[in-house]
């Protein structure tokens, strides 16, 4: 068996503000770096053998916050980024609304079949992800605890492929600002069955500015 913890990034201004960011390397905010250091001291218990992330800023400085001072690589993979918004990235809600009316509701209701213009479907973002992180798990047979760092999309259709639920329950799951994840990984044969231990823990954020 091998552990997952698998955790979003820590806010970015564009979270702030409600901007689409998927594949668009906005940094991570004060706040964000705040959330990220608080994460790291909620994991600091845990021993990771090794540590995934996406190459996107706001993961890969998220996982070296909960790294610390422990001497670990951290492999980093595009296949791990955020949905690509294609024509909504860095827009708003608002905006988005406006030049697509409905579509956007759409997607949160239909994600396994809406393709955002010029950007990826949620199965699309899924497959890449995954891969990645099969990859990742392969690369080692022994047991092992992982950390895997990247996005609200990504983490959401991953619990999809590792719980066996149809990515169209993707938005059944939340995922707040560095939440925390732990799947207890057992494969992904025909009688394995991997368990979701612990979902979108933000304990560690509750009393941070902001999540007052």
């Amino acid at each position: 068996m091998k552990t997952l913890y698998i955790v979003r990034h820590g806010e970015t201004d564009w979270n702030k503000m409600g901007k689409y960011q998927g594949i668009t390397d906005v940094p991570l905010n004060k706040n964000g770096l705040a959330q990220a250091k608080a994460c790291g001291e909620a994991l600091s218990h845990v021993h990771f053998d090794r540590i995934l992330s996406s190459d996107l800023s706001r993961a890969l400085v998220t996982a070296e916050s909960i790294r610390q001072e422990q001497s670990i690589p951290i492999t980093t993979d595009k296949r791990l980024r955020e949905l690509n918004f294609g024509d909504w990235e860095a827009l708003l809600f608002s905006e988005i609304e406006e030049r697509w009316p409905g579509l956007i509701d759409e997607m949160y209701l239909k994600p396994h079949i809406v393709r955002v213009p010029n950007g990826e479907s949620f199965k699309e973002l899924q497959e890449r992800a995954w891969a990645g992180l099969e990859d990742f798990i392969s690369a080692n047979d022994e047991e092992e605890t992982l950390l895997i760092t990247c996005h609200g999309g990504t983490i959401r259709t991953l619990l999809c492929k590792l719980l066996d639920i149809s990515i169209s329950h993707c938005w059944n799951f939340s995922q707040g600002n560095t939440a925390i994840n732990r799947v207890f990984y057992n494969g992904m044969g025909e009688f394995d069955h991997n368990i979701l231990n612990l979902l979108n823990d933000t304990a560690h954020v509750d009393t941070l500015q902001g999540h007052q």
